[in-house]
């Protein structure tokens, strides 16, 4: 009797896994399409044409991409082509972000190559040729850009450098040559730690502290340490929460306005993020949906050159309709729908999660790392 109920148990697990399997393709099957890159910097197809209608109905994109690649920030671009936008929040600190912005402004092309060269992986993602060209062409369409991240690791000469030439004390000038010099040591040394996390960086920031400076400078130095305080701690929440506070902090400037953020896919779910918390995604989704404005939120991803498709697992019930180099946009909300029905349960919390957080999931077949400007330290 007990193998029998065995049995009849085994098979109702097996009929139910097939029955939903067979759901999800179904309703991936009717709820995708396709487009491709044309010869004048942007898409054509049925899959372009919709995302189009999308994004011209939505007060927020927000992008949800893997970093470091050619064709993000190429989509990118057609995006901001085809749309006007006011605003771009994306995943750099603001103080690197506004010294991009201001050499992108005046600087000669010479002069900015030079920049780039010298300041390598201070730039974050904008180190990163196609990255740095995408946020040129979004300076070009007056579209004003806004850092939300920590200060990288790698940014901390180009923000004592440039606060040095602002700064009008001549001892803080003094501390800002003696920081610098001793961050360019670090850099050279193998096998050690960061300057920021060092007792000398904290030492002369307090000493900083102490003087008569100017209100920009005293808000860089609280960053900085702040930064240093997230690294080494590695409280994710703590960072989410830091991210999440200079999004808000902005809100006067972007709440009635057109605005464009791209972040790692990670952070832009609308509901729960990847990782357990709720994030920026979370945070834009809310407050538009109290101003009655609709956010859309895309997650863009694709094939490395390295991988198969037999290596995103994650992603296979997506992958079974993939048939050529298009790309492929699939809309989630039919989706999402019948997982609120109780029609439909998703193997894998990080894919339900996916397909709960964002409206459309982009998968690109060929996806091509960018060449790096300057000097790499990671």
């Amino acid at each position: 009797m007990k193998k029998t109920n065995l049995l009849i148990l085994s098979l109702f697990i097996a009929n139910f896994s097939y029955a939903q399997t067979t759901l999800m393709d179904s309703l991936i099957q009717k709820n995708y399409s396709s487009f491709k890159k044309n010869n004048n910097n942007a898409f054509e197809g049925k899959g372009w044409t919709i995302l189009q209608d999308e994004i011209s109905k939505s007060n927020s994109v927000l992008l949800g991409e893997s970093h470091f690649s050619n064709e993000i920030p190429y989509f990118t671009n057609a995006v901001v082509n085809n749309n006007k936008f006011d605003n771009y929040i994306l995943e750099i600190d603001p103080y690197t972000v506004n010294t991009i912005t201001t050499k992108i402004k005046s600087l000669s092309p010479a002069e900015l190559d030079k920049f780039r060269k010298e300041s390598g992986s201070a730039l974050s993602f904008m180190q990163g040729e196609a990255e740095f060209e995408m946020f040129a062409n979004i300076i070009k369409h007056n579209i004003k850009p806004y850092g939300a991240e920590q200060i990288s690791l790698f940014s901390d000469k180009l923000l004592l450098s440039e606060l040095s030439k602002q700064s009008k004390n001549a001892k803080a000038k003094e501390i800002y040559a003696q920081m610098i010099a001793a961050s360019s040591a670090f850099d050279t040394k193998k096998n050690t730690t960061f300057y920021l996390f060092s007792e000398d960086f904290l030492a002369k920031t307090n000493a900083l502290a102490a003087l008569n400076l100017s209100a920009n400078e005293k808000e860089q130095l609280e960053a900085l340490k702040l930064s240093r305080e997230l690294y080494m701690t590695r409280i994710h929440p703590l960072r989410i929460q830091y991210l999440k506070h200079l999004v808000l902090e902005k809100l006067p400037e972007w709440k009635d306005k057109k605005n464009l953020f791209k972040f790692g896919a990670v952070h832009l779910p609308k509901g729960e993020s990847l990782k357990e918390i709720f994030d920026v995604g979370n945070l834009v989704s809310n407050i538009e949906d109290a101003n009655y404005r609709k956010s859309l939120h895309i997650m863009i991803i694709g094939k490395e050159e390295s991988e198969t498709l037999a290596d995103l697992e994650e992603y296979k019930p997506f992958l079974k309709v993939v048939k050529d180099d298009n790309w492929y946009a699939y809309d989630l909300r039919p989706l999402k729908q019948a997982i609120s029905k109780n029609k439909l349960k998703v193997d894998g919390l990080e894919l339900e999660r996916i397909i709960k957080g964002y409206d459309y999931f982009i998968f690109i077949p060929n996806l091509t790392k960018t060449p790096k400007t300057g000097k790499i330290d990671h």
